[in-house]
């Protein structure tokens, strides 16, 4: 089982790691976006961001996922090639339609219908047009992760965060365009990057429409779409309530703590997506198979909260290190809005049953709900506590989201879960979050090395009662002498004469 897990947290560094480097360029460049840009424009960057993740998800047709399932159901390298030309040809439907929506829509529908922001519309046209091409993109990465060739995928993710970095600077630092220069930098990077992925391709694919293949697809990847979408609106559809209740100047200090919340989802939540899927179905058939599923939630459960507890515990100091003082009130809603991330990696690990079953209507039915319950509490807790009532009403919604997940995937496939030590895992955030609020940030290094121990002493917490199982902690070791022989400095051991 360990090797398993083993093969999990390889293949979440590996492909999740590499894979969310593109969208970390949004969280690397805040510096630059808040000292560049006004508030308010940052609010308006955000406001596009949504409107093309939501776009592209509905555009993408689910085939990113569609095509890894389906690339394992053939042997023979000639089916492969016929699969992959088949979904390149639907994703170029889906594509053309949104580069035609964005053309015709984008001014009298997005920028002045729903945001009442004239004049904004050419932004959310180039926006829109490099979230079509990218849907292209999809299909070549989708081959190289289920091939398991990390080396290329990481290559053409990195090439990605470089050549986008380097023009989103040159536009908006060098020859000041502002949220044009953005926008421009990233079509150009995405434009380039489509080409150079297309081309190392070609000899996997053979262009051929096969009706069968394509509802096979369609049959597994439009039922995650409304899933998609809702994640999307459940994560950063906020923005769009926040700009019509306080403005754009709101909008640009909820969308940095929504940035910073995002390095979570970046580096936890899209790498354990990613692996999570090969690795359920890699241990389906095994004698160990419930006993893995069920100790992945507190695995999982432990690491998110550590990471989020991190994030929240240092949000007043980050705030400060990234942008201006005007920025300071988002430092509050980090911790906020980073539970409701951490709830949303627990429903993923409890959705086993509806995976393995093919189930995934009701994965999006979950998905569904928790927006709905969600906007339902953002529409009544937003005009008495604002943004913290927003990021409230998300975090009611992500728990709803997971309770229904568990009970949906239950009907399909029975999981003990240890909800003893989960429970005890969940205390643990709120309390070091707590506790950090009660240091004041104005002790400079103090105030750091305080809140840093009282991180360590909650994380430090299971392993000064009986927490861990006998089997877990040896496995811990062996895995700690292993990481210990491969290390450089590692002392040789001194030979007797």
């Amino acid at each position: 089982m360990f090797s398993a897990l083993k093969d999990t947290l390889k293949g979440g560094l590996a492909f999740g790691v590499s894979s969310s480097m593109v969208s970390a360029v949004g969280f690397v460049l805040i510096p630059l976006y808040t000292r560049y840009l006004s508030v308010e424009e940052f609010g308006l960057l955000g406001l596009i961001g949504l409107t093309v993740s939501v776009s592209a998800a509905i555009f993408g047709l689910g085939l990113n996922s569609a095509v890894f399932r389906s690339y394992f159901d053939y042997e023979d390298e000639e089916s492969q090639k016929k699969l992959v030309g088949t979904s390149l040809l639907v994703a170029g439907i889906g594509s053309l339609g949104l580069i035609v929506l964005a053309t015709i829509c984008a001014e009298p529908l997005i920028a002045q219908r729903i945001f009442n922001l004239p004049d904004t519309g050419k932004y959310f046209r180039i926006a829109l047009y490099s979230g079509a091409i990218g849907l292209l993109n999809t299909i070549p990465l989708a081959v190289y992760r289920a091939e398991r060739q990390f080396i290329r995928f990481a290559i053409f993710n990195f090439m990605a965060v470089l050549l986008q970095m380097i023009l989103i600077i040159t536009l908006v630092v060098l020859l000041h365009l502002g949220i044009a220069g953005i926008v421009t930098g990233q079509l150009l990077a995405t434009l380039a990057i489509n080409v150079l992925l297309l081309y190392s391709v070609r000899t996997k694919i053979e262009i051929a429409l096969l009706k069968s293949e394509v509802r096979k697809l369609l049959a597994y990847g439009l039922p995650l779409v409304p899933g998609n979408v809702t994640y999307i609106l459940l994560t950063t559809g906020s923005l769009y309530f926040v700009q019509a209740i306080s403005g754009l100047a709101e909008v640009g200090i909820f969308n940095l703590a929504v940035k910073i919340a995002s390095f979570f989802t970046i580096f936890v939540t899209s790498p354990f997506q990613l692996v999570w899927l090969p690795m359920m179905f890699s241990v389906e058939r095994s004698s160990y198979a419930a006993r893995f599923y069920s100790n992945m939630l507190v695995y999982v459960l432990y690491i998110s909260l550590g990471i989020g507890m991190v994030l929240s515990v240092f949000a007043g100091e980050v705030v400060q290190i990234v942008a201006t003082p005007a920025y300071a009130p988002a430092a509050l809603l980090v911790g906020l809005l980073l539970f409701g991330h951490i709830l949303f990696v627990v429903q993923n690990v409890f959705n086993v049953g509806i995976i393995l079953k093919r189930k995934t209507a009701y994965w999006s039915a979950s998905l569904v709900l928790e927006t709905i319950v969600s906007m339902l509490m953002w529409l009544v807790l937003s005009p008495r506590w604002g943004a913290r009532g927003i990021a409230i009403g998300s975090i009611i919604g992500y728990a709803i989201g997971a309770g229904v997940t568990w009970a949906f995937s239950q009907r399909f496939l029975r999981i003990r879960y240890e909800w003893g030590r989960a429970l005890f895992l969940a205390v643990l955030f709120p309390i070091s979050v707590g506790i950090s609020n009660m240091i004041p940030i104005s002790l400079g290094p103090i105030s750091i090395a305080l809140k840093g121990l009282s991180v360590l002493f909650m994380l430090g917490c299971p392993f000064l009662v009986k927490f861990w199982h006998r089997d877990e902690i040896a496995a811990a070791k062996q895995f700690l002498q292993q990481v210990s022989r491969r290390l450089p400095w590692r002392l040789s051991p001194t030979k007797q004469s």
